[in-house]
């Protein structure tokens, strides 16, 4: 029989898989939702996704308590504990950005020559941020630093890719004049690109907790 210690830690770590998986089906629904926006089932699928994202969050915050309190776990022990609340806050941060971005899709016109064309960045900066919160919860797994590494490098190319939409729909908006329709479906692109360069933050700050937890180095605000 497992002591109570290893077991509740095994609990903690069940409980963030399940976290993990369900923001990784958040990231595809919206992968979909973005160019389809008319699935009724995705979005039912989505909202109870975001219920059970928020109860695991709770739900960790309160082991992580209960874990610390009760077993006065060792220094390992503890930076593990700690990194499993630090990234959990952040895959919820994650699950918030994606409801964001789903619900501004519910009232888009994704067939908008205008939303079409600057969509293409967006795609590409999902599949960038997609593969980054994969990378660093297989690190977290793993306890991979080189990948940790990687993916916060990679943050820069989100950064990049922030800006260089914004700057597009400054010029777009500067230089022509568009009908309310069009409006409608060209603004809901900034804040679609801002909530995914947040998602490149917190896999980032995930990929730092890999670290903390790895190395017992605090590398938050540093230049890698």
């Amino acid at each position: 029989m497992l002591p109570i210690k290893i077991k509740q830690l095994e609990i903690l770590l069940n409980d963030f898989e399940l976290i993990s998986k369900t923001v990784l089906t958040q990231l595809q629904i919206t992968q979909k939702l973005l160019t389809n926006n008319c699935i009724d089932e995705l979005y039912m699928e989505f909202n109870e996704n975001e219920i059970i994202i928020d109860r695991l969050e709770m739900k960790i915050r309160e082991e992580v308590v209960f874990t610390i309190f009760t077993f006065n776990p060792l220094a390992a022990d503890l930076r593990r504990i700690i990194a499993y609340q630090d990234s959990t806050t952040n895959l919820e941060r994650i699950g918030d950005q994606l409801l964001n971005i789903v619900n501004l899709l519910r009232k888009v016109d994704v067939s908008n020559s205008y939303f079409q064309k600057e969509c293409k960045q967006l795609l590409a900066m999902l599949d960038l941020v997609n593969q980054m919160v994969r990378d660093t919860l297989i690190a977290f797994k793993t306890e991979d630093t080189e990948l940790a590494y990687q993916v916060i490098k990679e943050d820069k190319q989100v950064n990049q890719l922030f800006y260089n939409l914004n700057n597009n729909l400054e010029l777009v908006l500067i230089e022509k004049k568009f009908n309310d329709n069009d409006l409608k479906s060209i603004f809901p692109l900034g804040y679609i690109n801002q909530n995914l360069e947040r998602i490149g933050d917190a896999a980032t700050n995930i990929a730092e907790a890999v670290v903390y937890l790895t190395e017992g180095k605090d590398i938050r605000h540093k230049i890698i």
